[in-house]
């Protein structure tokens, strides 16, 4: 049986003729933004011979190394383990052979502190069509490779920006947009562009769910905003300055007809979330809602601070904001001004932060509200996660400061960004 079994295979093999050689001409990655870096969704392979790709099956294929773009599998509560079903799907056309895949993290399976193992395709009906997580390739990046980059100049500084303007069935940009600018955190501050942009999903979290909205964000430059950055002018300044920066850029697009005035958004996180805070301060009746996640404290000491007796946050806070208190551009520089208080509390506000935030506690979030509460906001509305809301978007709770991770992902009734798209 076994010598039948060879002579038919050779048979086969003198009929058919051998497998012509993949000689592969480039390799293109196609990937997307996750929660916590880049993933792969597909593989394309250019080769010089298209009979090359004839006969090739899903089961020829292996992904190694392919683990979810997360911290922490929300089944397990462990660290992502490699995909037993890599989900592949194979397509060709002509001389190019696409295999699409579960995504997976761009970079490759974590080992340990800080290390990480590329990740690998192996083909067993052709060793030519294996590609290594760490070979050079093309990138393709959904969104943003399809977004408006430049850079920006008010009151003294320049500042470079990616812009994602929606479009219609046909291509063309749709006009009049709602528009939702991002505060970046301070770990993407003084980084270029493309690091800003990745950091998260602040830029394609609207456009992958389909929804029509303009989203912007800003490449800044803060090299001394920190902890309790309140106590120095010159801190403070330098946010309000930048703020005035976007808002100028942002009248700039509304002057082009990209963006509607009359639906502005923002929302950030961590200093992001500071950084909200201060913006709304300065132009609260320009803009519709407000989204501060894990806010930090530009605005009165409070992270790395222990209050003196219960509510001193909140006192603090409600007594800066009744006096001179936000920077605004009086037309030839930033000028110490008090903000417009009723424009301020009549903005609704969607207040996101983890109970357990190592980074930026709590504490910020529970004394905005109460202070904007007693200067008389009724709109606000406040979502804690737990540590078990968080490892359900694949959160480590070792990582509760990163509840920007469910705020960009959930748009289930009631959500943070279901709130927002409402107001659309």
């Amino acid at each position: 049986m076994r010598k039948t079994l060879i002579l038919g295979a050779a048979l086969l093999v003198a009929a058919c003729g051998p497998r012509p050689s993949s000689e592969v001409e480039k390799v293109d990655l196609y990937t997307a933004v996750g929660d916590y870096g880049m993933v792969v969704d597909a593989i394309e392979i250019t080769v010089s011979n298209p009979r090359s790709l004839k006969g090739l099956k899903a089961a020829d294929f292996d992904l190694v190394n392919n683990v979810s773009g997360s911290f922490v599998d929300a089944a397990t509560g462990q660290a992502p383990a490699e995909f037993e079903d890599d989900g592949i799907v194979l397509s060709t056309k002509k001389n190019v052979l696409r295999i699409e895949a579960k995504p997976f993290n761009k970079a490759g399976k974590s080992e340990g502190w800080f290390k990480r193992v590329p990740w690998e395709l192996h083909c067993a009906a052709d060793s030519a069509l294996n590609v290594i997580g760490s070979q050079e390739m093309e990138e393709h990046i959904a969104v943003l490779d399809d977004c408006e980059t430049g850079s920006f100049t008010f009151g003294g500084i320049t500042r470079e920006y990616m812009l994602h303007l929606p479009k219609d069935a046909n291509g063309k940009v749709i006009p009049n947009a709602p528009l939702l600018v991002w505060q970046i955190g301070g770990g993407e501050y003084d980084k270029d562009l493309m690091t800003v942009a990745t950091a998260n999903r602040c830029l394609v979290s609207l456009p992958t769910e389909g929804i029509p909205c303009a989203t912007l964000v800003f490449a800044l430059a803060n090299p001394n905003y920190s902890y309790s950055a309140s106590l120095d002018p010159a801190k403070i300044e330098l946010i309000d300055r930048n703020n005035a920066l976007q808002m100028a850029f942002i009248d700039q697009l509304i002057a082009e007809g990209k963006v509607d005035g009359n639906r502005l958004f923002c929302a950030g996180a961590s200093s992001g979330g500071g950084c909200t805070m201060r913006f709304m301060m300065q132009f609260a009746d320009r803009f519709k809602a407000a989204i501060p996640c894990c806010a930090m404290d530009p605005i009165v000491p409070i992270h790395q601070v222990e209050e003196k007796y219960p509510g001193q946050y909140a006192d603090d806070v409600e007594i800066v904001w009744r006096g001179a208190c936000v920077y605004k551009w009086d037309g030839a520089d930033m000028a110490l001004s008090p903000m417009d208080i009723d424009a301020f509390t009549k903005l609704p506000m969607y207040f996101v932060h983890a109970e357990t935030d190592r980074t930026c506690k709590v504490a910020s979030t529970y004394a905005y509200t109460e202070a904007r509460k007693r200067l008389g906001a009724t709109d606000d509305k406040m979502l804690i996660y737990s540590d078990e809301d968080l490892i359900k978007w694949g959160v480590s709770p070792m990582m509760a400061h990163f509840s920007w991770v469910p705020l960009l992902d959930d748009f289930s009734e009631g959500s943070p960004m279901d709130w927002m798209v409402k107001q659309f």
